[in-house]
């Protein structure tokens, strides 16, 4: 179930490459949220009206909120993750300095690779874009094997495709089922 933030529907373009510092139309991202530091509840909220307050960001969608065991050292609290789709007309790197900032603001330190973290904000979709430079990879080049994205990009667009792969967000997270990854519980909606 898709959390009711009103849809725009925004044109889909196909894979392609751009230069990452120049943008002159309004673009769709697919950003992916996780925690498991603090109260992240209230963390991902404040960050998604962040995002949305950014002048040149609009959140169009909202998955549920799924709880997810950690990946990564041992010891950490259980993740939340969830996805939220918007419109843009930031550059891919202009929308990663805005989402750093956001961590920053809400405690983001980066100790250690995957370890536990207040906020994690992650450019996993830039409207059908393949780019890869010294800061960004995008599509995110693990998110095909996440069901911690897959399951809640699944609640916003099951038939989104990877610009690579060229299969929808549908067909990977069955993938990982039929490779054995149980399914998500149901999620929740975030306020």
């Amino acid at each position: 179930m898709v959390q009711a933030i009103p849809a725009v529907a925004v044109a889909s373009h196909g894979p392609r490459s751009m230069n990452s510092n120049t943008m002159n139309q309004t673009d769709r991202a697919l950003i992916a949220f996780g925690g498991n530091l603090g109260d992240v509840h209230k963390t991902f909220t404040q960050a998604r009206d962040e995002l949305n307050a950014v002048d040149g960001i609009e959140i169009l969608e909202s998955s549920m909120l799924y709880r997810t065991p950690a990946v990564g050292p041992a010891g950490q609290a259980d993740y939340l993750n969830a996805v939220v789709s918007i419109k843009t007309s930031l550059s891919p790197d202009s929308l990663l300095k805005e989402l750093q900032q956001i961590e920053n603001r809400h405690g983001r330190v980066r100790k250690e690779r995957w370890g536990a973290r207040t906020l994690d904000l992650d450019i996993i979709s830039y409207d059908g874009l393949h780019m890869e430079s010294g800061l960004l990879t995008i599509p995110h080049t693990m998110m095909h094997e996440r069901m911690f994205v897959l399951c809640p990009l699944c609640d916003i667009d099951p038939n989104w495709q990877h610009p690579l792969l060229k299969v929808t967000a549908e067909q990977l997270m069955n993938q990982l089922i039929a490779k054995g990854e149980p399914p998500l519980p149901e999620g929740e909606v975030w306020a």
